[in-house]
């Protein structure tokens, strides 16, 4: 008779089943807002890459008077290693490369590493800074979208050399026409 009256310590299985509900709807939340700022965070990453991007190819052809991987420039076939090492390393007057500063490489380096475009879907990380060169074409930004988005998008970046505009290679219907424009 005693055990009936003495009150045991603890949650019921009934109460307890109801704050795993409780935490499991929460937790849903949370995760769905996270994912939205996923995004708004890596637009934010893929405008700052861009600016720098294009503020280091401006400065390149403001020393140089050339685009990288235009008909004046050494790298006129437009090697991608070649390309990022232009904009990161020392160029001479021709765009010929040095890890070294001298007299003769006295301009740049014009970023400090080459960014990786954040909205890259593939696995291989190394391809996100990867470069898609066009030596030939020159389309202003507004018909450079439509280039990009023919593309598969397996680069980070779609690099239009006698533009000197530079986007995200995104690609089919991965590609967003106002990434484009950041």
């Amino acid at each position: 008779m005693r055990r009936f009256l003495k009150k045991e310590k603890g949650f019921s299985l009934v109460e307890l089943l109801i704050v795993i509900g409780i935490i499991g709807i929460l937790a849903t939340i949370v995760i769905m807002n996270m994912r939205g700022s996923e995004t708004g965070a890596k637009e934010t990453k893929l405008k700052a890459n861009l600016a720098n991007l294009r503020q280091a190819l401006f400065a390149f052809n403001s020393d140089h008077g050339f685009f990288p991987c235009t008909s004046n420039d050494d790298n006129f076939k437009g090697n991608v290693a070649t390309f990022k090492r232009q904009l990161t390393w020392y160029t001479d007057a021709d765009g010929r490369t040095s890890a070294k500063r001298t007299d003769e490489f006295r301009f740049g380096p014009y970023l400090q590493e080459f960014p990786s475009n954040p909205f890259y879907q593939g696995t291989d990380e190394s391809e996100a800074e990867e470069v898609e060169i066009d030596t030939r074409g020159d389309q202003i930004l507004e018909n450079l979208k439509d280039q990009v988005a023919k593309g598969n998008g397996n680069n980070g970046w779609y690099y239009q050399a006698k533009s000197g505009n530079i986007v995200a290679n995104l690609g089919g219907s991965a590609f967003s026409d106002e990434y484009c424009y950041f």
